[in-house]
């Protein structure tokens, strides 16, 4: 990783504090960053390509993180908190004309993120190539959705959301079923 890449990603967040993607230029952020276009075009293709390398790298940390994490829990509330310190840069990447690349980016992400935890975490259980691939996809659509849906609260409760999210990937809400 270079610094120049560094660099340019962190105007990129800079500009999108303010206005949607779809609304910054390669100019607009050359010129924040004080360099070249064939600076910029050395490192990055585009403006989405520098919002994937963002979310490459934050999903990077987000997986060594929960890897060091105590719990499951400890895990999914560092993601949270990632989201939640990022809500204002997310908020203006899902305004933008952009929304569906976007998402699939995000869904990418989860998935490669749920990938990455699960083999590291659960070696040794025994469990079908096909059935894993259906439930990374099921939960990477659902996480998304619902994380989306909870940034855009003026307030979370992070703990609570943590638990109920490790709850439905464990597949426990179900003990929370009460006979009627």
């Amino acid at each position: 990783m270079t610094i120049k890449k560094q660099m340019i990603a962190g105007k990129l967040v800079e500009l999108l504090e303010h206005k949607p993607v779809d609304k910054i230029t390669v100019k607009e952020l050359v010129a924040a960053c004080g360099i070249s276009r064939q600076g910029f075009y050395y490192h990055f293709q585009d403006i989405m390509d520098v919002v994937e390398w963002i979310t490459a790298q934050a999903l990077q940390r987000a997986v060594e993180v929960s890897l060091a994490a105590d719990s499951p829990q400890d895990a999914l509330k560092n993601v949270i908190l990632s989201l939640m310190n990022n809500r204002k840069l997310i908020y203006h990447l899902m305004a933008s004309q952009r929304r569906s690349e976007i998402e699939r980016l995000l869904v990418q992400a989860v998935r490669t993120y749920l990938e990455k935890v699960l083999r590291a975490k659960a070696r040794g259980l025994s469990i079908r190539p096909g059935d894993l691939e259906a439930a990374i996809n099921f939960y990477s659509y659902g996480l998304v959705g619902m994380l989306m849906d909870e940034l855009m609260k003026k307030e979370v409760d992070v703990d609570a959301l943590a638990d109920q999210l490790c709850r439905l990937l464990t597949g426990d809400i179900w003990g929370l079923a009460q006979p009627s």
